[in-house]
């Protein structure tokens, strides 16, 4: 079984968040439920899935998921922390997911499609990406950040399956990454510039991001072509709740 994480940690005031009134977004209402609730119950379902904690208000989590099975932690001051925080609460033994709060297209079926797709975890970090082709067949007209590769246009999951033996090298990497992720100089000085200009010119395979990522944070990693656009599709503006709240 592989436990997972959902983070619903609060972040800075948005369009959305203040349309909505609300401090978090994982607490957006959509028909009857919260973001975080079809999270929840998508993982509860999904078949290979066993523990399940949530980092984000403890006040808030406790009262959104009353009397479910979960382990709620509080949340710290960054996404990465947060993770730490779920780890260190959980502790697996096995590899573990970690998933955002706000896919609430997601299914216990691409969940499993996921698991299934990385076994038999020989490598330290999975993470799933989704075809343009397969993104507009299931949402169309919806716009997501595609990188275009030698393989084909992508754009990237929202969760991802990690090695708890790898984490202790790989957290302070991936801050630095995370930080830098907004900058292309910040991005290229950590890349490296010959590795940028590839990416510009559509001249990069899949295998060569595996290689470098592999290379930047001392971990084995791997990208999974994954053929459930749920997982990609999150909530960041009110146009995707619009979508959100007319297909759910």
């Amino acid at each position: 079984m592989v436990d997972a994480i959902i983070l619903a940690g609060t972040s800075k005031p948005t369009e959305l968040t203040v349309v909505e009134m609300v401090d978090n977004k994982a607490f957006i209402r959509i028909g009857e439920q919260t973001m975080l609730q079809y999270v929840y119950a998508a993982l509860q379902r999904a078949a290979g899935i066993g523990r399940i904690a949530v980092v984000g208000p403890e006040a808030d989590l406790q009262a959104c998921l009353e009397d479910q099975d979960v382990l709620i932690v509080q949340e710290g001051k960054t996404i990465m922390e947060n993770v730490e925080r779920g780890f260190k609460a959980l502790q697996p033994t096995g590899y573990f997911l970690v998933c955002s709060a706000d896919i609430p297209f997601l299914t216990a079926e691409a969940v499993e499609d996921l698991l299934s797709a990385c076994e038999p975890f020989t490598a330290d970090f999975y993470y799933p990406i989704v075809a343009r082709s397969d993104n507009d067949k299931r949402f169309p007209g919806v716009r997501r950040t595609y990188v275009k590769l030698a393989d084909g246009e992508f754009t990237g999951g929202n969760l991802f399956l990690v090695n708890p033996a790898c984490l202790g090298k790989a957290l302070p990497r991936l801050e630095r990454l995370f930080a830098a992720r907004k900058s292309p100089l910040k991005l290229a000085s950590l890349l490296g510039f010959a590795f940028i200009v590839k990416l510009f010119s559509r001249k990069l395979t899949i295998a060569e991001l595996e290689k470098r990522f592999s290379e930047l944070f001392a971990v084995a990693a791997r990208a999974v072509i994954s053929r459930y656009p749920e997982i990609g599709t999150d909530v960041d503006k009110l146009s995707d709740l619009d979508l959100a709240r007319r297909h759910l």
